[in-house]
């Protein structure tokens, strides 16, 4: 689920919000792609529900990246370390900000492995418009 506005002038505050559920396998899942127009993103706050994953088998930690080439780290694996993802804790990230062009994608990596259950997650960005039109999806 994406929330955004629909005036995407420049230099506009906007808000873009997904789920990512951290009950699948190890892997790299897209969050958020740059569209139609470069962004500035200022902050992500990734929070967890009423699930407590510190206790959980397999999963390791969670990272938060961009795909460029040389990755913009939101949060490492330090930041997601499984002791941090503790039932209703909230990870959040206030810059400095990173530039994503149309077609970059922010990015949740899960080491290890699944969470023991079902662990919705809320992720929401805030970020700028370089130029009119430019969105997150």
């Amino acid at each position: 689920m994406i929330h955004r506005h629909s005036d995407a002038t420049a230099g506009t505050l906007q808000m873009a919000a997904t789920t990512i559920n951290l009950h699948q396998a190890a892997s790299t899942y897209t969050l958020f792609t740059g569209a139609t127009q470069p962004v500035m993103v200022e902050a992500l706050t990734f929070a967890l529900p009423n699930v407590n994953v510190s206790d959980d088998a397999t999963i390791t930690y969670i990272t938060i990246q961009t795909d460029h080439t040389t990755p913009q780290v939101i949060f490492n694996s330090t930041t997601g370390a499984k002791a941090n993802l503790t039932a209703e804790n909230q990870l959040a990230w206030d810059g400095p900000p990173i530039y994503l062009p149309v077609g970059k994608k922010i990015q949740l990596t899960i080491a290890g492995g699944a969470a023991d259950a079902s662990t919705v997650c809320n992720v929401t960005a805030e970020y700028r418009a370089v130029a009119a039109g430019g969105t997150l999806n």
